[in-house]
């Protein structure tokens, strides 16, 4: 359970970095940002992470051939990316993702896993070469320079030091065969005399440590080779902001430039990529590194996003490949044709369900008077989300009232009051009152420019909106109908929304309705409060399970006598 916390902690910084940077620099430039870049700019970048992707491939291909371990190079492919995907959602880079590479190998040529872990260890050295060797072609750049203060010269020459003394220790004592790691894991037994599996595992390391000697001795013409193949992939990886920018921006950067990022990039990956996948540390970074050769916060977040993206192309590609060769063999499961793709949409349909429950405990962390802010940001442009125009809206508007108890009559309108919260520009409000739902129908939002445009938009009599917060206050009076559509998750805990619940509750008469919109199945999960309130019940419920953004609507009945007392 310990661990299980410390993971959803982790998850749980990230994204709230990852939110408040995104927050603070503003959505709406980034995305003109990215949308900058262009087809043919885009192109560009997944030409380059594909041809890096390739060169890293290659590389261990080559250590596994010179070691007898025989695999097909899309085989190799597929285990490269299915590792990848696994040390991207891990907290600490490489945590997870070299035993799936080294379990999978081994499986598939049923090779000894100390022989195929040591191709492993000797691939993760020549990546640290090819990172030290890079570092130190650009630390002249770096260290010269005009860029940098000089105590931040002193310490990105100490964590570059650090670096490189890791690398240098780690090939020295592996080509000299000293057998440090065996030696250190067997020691263990001198703690407790009962253990055994000190004994064992420092066989094993034993053995593979053996291997690694021959890499440097006997394998060493493909050991080069395979070094020369990660010093291309690191070139490509060198040349990402080069190629983002000069189509974004048609900046060229100079050596020095590149030499400054890749420097600091390579020293905040080793150091603080700490949360999964380093969400919002490494957005944290890049907007302070690239804000040192004077690239706008707006832009290093648009290329830190890009990047991302491309990073996430490949974390899919090796979760397909997981799931139709790796973990589900691993429990001993054939899959049968189709169950791969069924498999994997339900784990994909999980992973956003976990996201969005995310959204509401990271809207938690964002102070009421910034999330005002950010909403009143977010309305400068007119009907930021589509609302009117969106085919998607206009069908789930015609759902929302089909599920009504009460079918909405123009010339008799079933419901008395009608509330809509959180109504933005009010465009379903006015649907409501228009389509005959409510003879009065009240709609209320807590940003100003939606409201000022609501009654602008929807000047019918018996419509009326109001600027409001509903964590603390509702209108006047009581309703029959209320509308809660896709805005429970932004309350930013369930405490609120309980609270929301049972204040709404206390507002509908007897035999009224509340309906409640959200994400599926995420919604299960913000609807919680409501479906659980005692003078609430379930009179019909849809779920729209669609390919893209599925929904779930609920309608409850409000229970008990008439003439309680309004808040």
């Amino acid at each position: 359970m310990g661990r299980a916390w410390l993971a959803v902690l982790l998850v749980g910084v990230g994204f709230g970095l990852f939110a408040l940077i995104l927050v603070f620099v503003g959505p709406d430039a980034v995305w003109r940002q990215v949308q900058a870049l262009g087809p043919f700019g885009f192109l560009a970048m997944v030409g380059n992470d594909l041809v890096a992707t390739l060169f890293w491939v290659s590389s261990w291909a080559v250590l596994l051939h010179a070691f007898g371990v025989r695999l097909h190079l899309r085989t190799v492919a597929g285990i490269g990316v299915a590792g990848f995907a696994v040390s991207y959602i891990t907290p600490v880079a490489y945590v997870g993702g070299e035993p799936v590479r080294a379990w999978l190998a081994s499986q598939k040529t049923g090779r000894p896993l100390p022989t195929v872990f040591a191709t492993l260890f000797v691939d993760r050295l020549l990546a640290g070469l090819s990172l030290v060797l890079f570092a130190v072609l650009g630390g002249a750049f770096t260290l010269t320079g005009e860029i940098l203060s000089s105590t931040a010269k002193l310490q990105v020459g100490a964590g570059l030091l650090v670096v490189a003394l890791a690398v240098a220790l780690g090939v020295l004592s592996f080509a000299r065969n000293f057998h440090w790691l065996s030696r250190i894991v067997a020691s263990l037994r001198g703690f407790r005399r009962s253990w055994n599996w000190p004994q064992a595992w420092g066989e094993k390391i034993h053995a593979m440590e053996n291997e690694m000697h021959a890499a440097f001795t006997r394998h060493l013409p493909w050991t080069t080779l395979a070094f020369l193949l990660q010093l291309t992939s690191f070139l490509c990886t060198y040349l990402r902001p080069q190629i983002f920018f000069y189509f974004t921006e048609g900046r060229l950067f100079s050596l020095s430039d590149l030499a400054v990022y890749f420097n600091l990039n390579a020293i905040l990956t080793t150091f603080l990529w700490l949360t999964p996948a380093g969400l919002g540390t490494a957005e944290g970074g890049r907007v302070g590194i690239l804000g040192l050769v004077e690239i706008s916060p707006q832009g290093a977040m648009a290329f830190s996003l890009t990047v991302r993206f491309l990073e996430l192309l490949l974390v899919g590609a090796g979760l397909v490949f997981l799931s139709r060769e790796g973990l589900w063999t691993m429990f001993g499961k054939k899959l049968a044709p189709g169950e791969t793709g069924r498999r994997l949409r339900s784990t994909l349909k999980l992973v956003r369900g976990l996201f969005e429950v995310g959204l509401l405990y990271l809207w938690a962390l964002i102070p009421p008077r910034w999330r005002r802010k950010l909403f009143a940001r977010r309305f400068r442009t007119p009907d930021p989300w589509n609302y009117a125009t969106s085919s998607y809206e206009k069908e789930k508007y015609e759902r929302k009232m089909a599920i009504l108890p009460r079918s909405p009559d123009p010339a008799h309108p079933p419901y008395d009051r009608v509330l809509e919260i959180g109504c933005a520009e009010g465009q379903f409000t006015c649907l409501l009152a228009r389509a005959g739902v409510g003879e009065n129908v009240v709609g209320v939002d807590f940003a100003p420019p939606a409201v000022a445009r609501a009654r602008s938009h929807c000047p019918r009599r018996g419509v009326e909106f109001h600027l409001m917060d509903i964590t603390t206050e509702l209108p006047d009076g009581e309703f029959d109908l209320v509308f809660c559509s896709e805005v429970l998750y932004y309350l930013g805990s369930l405490g609120r929304i309980r609270d929301l619940a049972e204040r709404l509750s206390r507002k509908l008469r007897a035999g009224g309705h509340v309906v409640l919109v959200g994400p599926w199945p995420a919604g299960r999960f913000f609807h919680r409060p409501f479906l659980a309130h005692p003078d609430l019940r379930v009179v019909k419920e849809h779920v729209e399970r669609g390919p893209t953004r599925p929904y779930v609507i609920t309608c409850l009945e409000r229970e008990g006598r008439s003439g309680e007392p309004a808040l």
